[in-house]
């Protein structure tokens, strides 16, 4: 599948551009307190009003099967497909923009992330892209007075075969900053 930068995109977006697209798939998640778990992942990164932005959207549920029925050689789609969606365990939805006016690092490009979840917590995010990688820290995280506890976090994902592998690590609930979630998603449409 040959890549193309979609018509009428801001051009400060043409780094981001490979993001575009509804993607699904399947991973694994595991942490302290809570025990290993297949999930699956719809995730949609598209262009709002051609604004020198992208936006996203996330939402990640619990599969019936258990965390050993995912298999991360299987491509994101196909491993999406021999699981079923159980409970609905998070969601997040934000913004991701090239640093206005930075400079680039070594042919990588600076970004800038907002990211909302209703289980009570608002993040700034700053990282780099360079070609199909990118990799995202949690600047400030915000959390409401009932939210869980978070101090740190990180994602870091690339294309491998034409797939989008992406691992989120986190530091909460008194736990020091370590491996969250960790999945592969292919492009296409998420099922209804």
């Amino acid at each position: 599948m040959v890549f193309q930068i979609p018509e009428n995109l801001a051009p400060e977006c043409y780094p981001m551009a490979w993001l575009m697209d509804s993607w699904r798939g399947a991973g694994v998640l595991e942490y302290e307190g809570i025990d290993a778990a297949a999930y699956l992942h719809e995730l949609t990164i598209d262009n709002d009003n051609n604004g020198p932005y992208l936006r996203i959207r996330s939402d990640v549920w619990l599969a019936n099967e258990p965390a050993g029925a995912v298999d991360q050689e299987v491509p994101g789609a196909a491993m999406y497909d021999e699981l079923s969606k159980g409970e609905l365990w998070s969601s997040a939805t934000g913004y991701l923009r090239a640093t206005p006016g930075a400079e680039k690092r070594d042919g990588a490009t600076l970004l800038e992330a907002m990211t909302a979840s209703p289980a009570g917590h608002a993040t700034t995010w700053v990282g780099l892209i360079k070609g199909p990688q990118l990799q995202l820290a949690a600047d400030a995280i915000a959390g409401s007075p009932t939210a869980a506890e978070m101090t740190e976090a990180r994602l870091v994902g690339g294309l491998v075969q034409s797939d989008f592998f992406v691992a989120y690590d986190m530091a909460a609930f008194g736990a020091e900053l370590r491996s969250y979630m960790a999945g592969r998603l292919s492009r296409g449409q998420a099922s209804e």
